[in-house]
């Protein structure tokens, strides 16, 4: 049951061939290439399931108790992402991100009938961010037992979102959440979570070396 849990616990990781795997050591996960770092929200010892295709993948830690918080990530598309833009564009590009891209190849793709139930644009840590609750259909990390045949059945999962961009990468964050529970109610968490987090810095940009005057 163990090895099913694990197998079931999430549907987000690239649809192309995972390469790469990052380092879990002392509650903290570190992502390939130092993309980012993020404290466990599950203490010291959850399950920890990774992929990555070099720049893009996704990371979630699950209990036994069902407990599921996780990340994806990828580059962004958008060139005008995470520059100084009016809040009405940097809210279309999350959007974009999520709708064009994102949902369809970490959850459509893999979970038929997978569906954001409802989503609005927000502001999250002080920043613009796109907010929505999905619906994953068998998608949970918890099972049940049907009660014609008696056999585990997974239950379905419904994962609150948060989407925002940090330097040069686009994020989704998400936790499970209830689907009868008020709108916004997985947000306090997620906050926790994100504080947990630390972002790669963009490549500082070469400045001209400067040639000293010569005088006679």
């Amino acid at each position: 049951m163990v090895g099913l849990l694990v197998l079931a616990a999430v549907v987000a990781a690239p649809a192309a061939c995972a390469l790469e795997r990052g380092e879990f050591q002392d509650g903290l996960y570190t992502a390939p290439g130092a993309i980012f770092t993020v404290r466990s929200p599950l203490g010291p010892n959850p399950w920890v399931i990774d992929s990555f295709d070099r720049s893009a993948g996704a990371v979630t830690f699950i209990n036994e108790a069902g407990g599921l918080f996780g990340i994806v990530c990828t580059p962004s598309f958008d060139p005008l992402a995470g520059a100084r833009n009016d809040p009405e564009t940097d809210l279309a590009i999350l959007r974009n991100w999520l709708h064009d891209a994102t949902f369809p190849l970490f959850f459509e793709r893999q979970l038929p009938g997978a569906a954001l139930v409802r989503e609005e644009p927000g502001t999250f840590e002080g920043q613009p961010a796109w907010l929505a609750v999905m619906h994953l259909p068998r998608g949970s990390a918890m099972f049940k037992n049907d009660p014609q045949t008696g056999l585990p059945v997974r239950q379905d999962s419904y994962r609150g979102l948060v989407v925002f961009s940090r330097g040069d990468h686009t994020f989704l964050i998400m936790k499970e959440t209830e689907p009868d529970s008020p709108w916004n109610s997985f947000l306090p968490a997620l906050s926790d979570f994100y504080h947990g987090m630390a972002f790669a810095l963009p490549p500082a940009i070469p400045t001209d070396p400067q040639v000293a005057e010569v005088r006679p």
